[in-house]
């Protein structure tokens, strides 16, 4: 099978990898094994940069003998700016999702909310959806505070 890329379809081909290799590494210091294949794909495409007039956006480590984006790449490519999106945002889903689940543990309890379907738990999560998203979108994690109960008898408020 043969795909024709353009120059432009090629660095958008890289800046997709970019964001992949984000995902799959960011959080993790070792390669995991599942990976390993789309590694290989990786380097297969950064090898191309030269056939595709990119060559500058591209550069091979003899000693690691592997292909690394460039420096001149990191200034042309959006990827950052699409991660940065996505992380902000799922930072506020996975937020609002986790005190969402708190909440409606505490009012039904584990047990009797495990029971509920889908559609059962939507409704009742969302009053707690609109009231968290109001409050992030107003005031950020600004008010969110630690009780100091919650921190033990003779805890102070702050962290040394």
């Amino acid at each position: 099978m043969k795909i024709d890329l353009t120059r432009r379809d090629y660095t958008s081909l890289l800046t997709v990898l970019e964001i992949a290799d984000w995902v799959l590494h960011a959080y993790s210091s070792e390669e995991p094994a599942e990976g390993a294949p789309l590694r290989s794909l990786e380097q297969k495409v950064l090898a191309l940069a030269d056939e595709f007039g990119s060559g500058e956006l591209v550069e091979f480590d003899p000693v690691e003998q592997r292909y690394w984006l460039t420096r001149e790449y990191d200034e042309l490519s959006d990827a950052t700016e699409f991660i940065e999106q996505f992380e902000n945002d799922s930072f506020w889903d996975q937020l609002t999702d986790r005190l969402v689940e708190r909440d409606l543990i505490r009012q039904l309890g584990e047990k009797a909310l495990k029971r509920l379907d889908p559609e059962q738990v939507a409704e009742k999560s969302e009053p707690y959806r609109r009231l968290y998203g109001e409050e992030f979108l107003t005031h950020g994690v600004s008010r969110l505070e630690i009780l100091q109960q919650a921190m033990g008898p003779g805890a102070g408020s702050k962290l040394s």
